[in-house]
């Protein structure tokens, strides 16, 4: 399994680089990339805006340097989310499914990949949603990879998903759906760990 990492926002809601904003010692991204890492083959980063920050921050900065992490410039980062999934897409190797996810939630951790892992089965797709809410890591079987990079840039993944065989995966945490992407969102992060500490594990969620 490999996982294509959506690291190419301007943050244009958060106001800064949300993506290098502190949270428990590390960058934002460091706790979503770090997870990847525990379970997957090879993690494509896929930058855009701030590709050189980014960058320096992870392999420089963090001193993560490694033979399974790769990164892939969108130099049209403009053109949507979309555009830089079907850039990370392209960059896979020969695997049998790989998860899109996104570097701006940083409290998904190995176990929640594990738990699709073990979902998906002969699906095309597996999805979490907590209270409703569509999550992320996405998991995808090699089925989906030509039809995303075939899709046009006006397409979606929601679009794609909704006409294939995805199983809709419901749970409490929110972590699923935990994603940074303004001030108050960050605050909240903030104070939600000031309160309970440092609790960060590879565990599966819902266990």
């Amino acid at each position: 399994m490999e996982t294509v990492l959506l690291a190419a926002g301007q943050s244009a809601r958060m106001g800064e680089p949300k993506l290098l904003l502190p949270y428990q010692g590390k960058i934002l991204a460091l706790h979503a990339l770090e997870a990847a890492l525990s379970v997957s083959d090879r993690v494509i980063v896929v930058t855009g805006w701030y590709r050189e920050q980014l960058g320096l921050a992870i392999t420089g900065l963090a001193g993560l340097k490694s033979d399974r992490l790769v990164f892939v410039h969108n130099p049209h980062p403009e053109r949507g989310q979309f555009s830089s999934t079907i850039l990370g897409v392209q960059a896979l190797g020969d695997c049998d499914a790989f998860c899109i996810s996104m570097a701006d939630a940083p409290l998904v951790t190995g176990g929640h990949y594990r738990t699709l892992l073990d979902l998906l089965g002969g699906h095309e797709a597996v999805r979490p949603y907590c209270d409703g809410i569509p999550g992320h890591p996405v998991l995808c079987s090699a089925v989906l990879r030509s039809i995303i990079t075939s899709a046009p840039l006006s397409d979606t993944m929601r679009y794609i998903l909704a006409t294939r065989d995805v199983l809709r995966y419901d749970s409490d945490d929110p972590a699923w759906t935990t994603d940074i992407d303004t001030p108050e969102a960050y605050r909240k992060l903030l104070s939600s760990s000031a309160a309970s500490g440092p609790n960060r594990s590879n565990h599966h969620p819902d266990a």
